[in-house]
């Protein structure tokens, strides 16, 4: 009997691994994007609830650029930016709280792109040589982002897929050894 209690007490001090940790779903901007057009808001939500703490910091040439409103909702943290943003590579830097209380990190690479200003009289004859180019360009603007959108699902459902497929073998490796350890036992009490 005293050789059950202490494998069900060391079974049960063993630690199990927990997943309750959360990915990002979406953000805006998204990873690696390239934003041609004024940028108010950054934003990164998650696939699972977040603690009411977290920040956001925002990168560009090593400098901080600071972000006004900061807000975490349950599954979402925002800011705006206070000031228009130059062209450049910029970093978005995240920190949030899983509920299950673990620190989480991570950083969204992004390019400001936005065109010079140019004058009226260029603006004029761009346009009239660049009216089809134009519509070409917006067409394929929007396959690439739909594509983007597309690839961050994808990737998004591939780690909630490994997250499952890791709380399974590890299920069944606990299961093997527990049986693997009544059966060694009963074995020596059968003698």
């Amino acid at each position: 009997m005293k050789k059950i209690m202490m494998l069900t007490w060391l079974f049960l001090a063993i630690p199990f691994v927990t997943l309750a940790h959360t990915t990002v779903s979406n953000s805006n901007p998204n990873e690696g994007e390239i934003i041609t057009e004024e940028l108010s808001e950054l934003s990164v939500e998650f696939a699972g609830q977040i603690e009411n703490q977290g920040s956001l910091t925002l990168i560009h040439d090593q400098e901080e650029i600071p972000l006004e409103h900061i807000s975490i909702e349950e599954k979402k943290i925002s800011g705006d930016v206070s000031s228009p943003l130059e062209n450049g590579s910029y970093t978005l830097i995240w920190k949030i709280a899983s509920t299950d209380g673990h620190l989480m990190t991570g950083d969204i690479p992004f390019t400001i792109n936005k065109p010079e200003a140019e004058t009226g009289e260029n603006v004029q004859k761009n346009t009239d040589t660049t009216g089809d180019t134009e519509e070409k360009s917006d067409q394929e603007n929007t396959v690439q982002k739909e594509d983007k959108q597309i690839d961050t699902k994808q990737e998004g459902e591939t780690e909630k897929d490994n997250s499952s497929l890791i709380s399974l073998i590890s299920i069944i490796v606990l299961v093997i050894l527990l049986a693997a350890g009544l059966w060694i036992l009963f074995r020596k009490k059968g003698k």
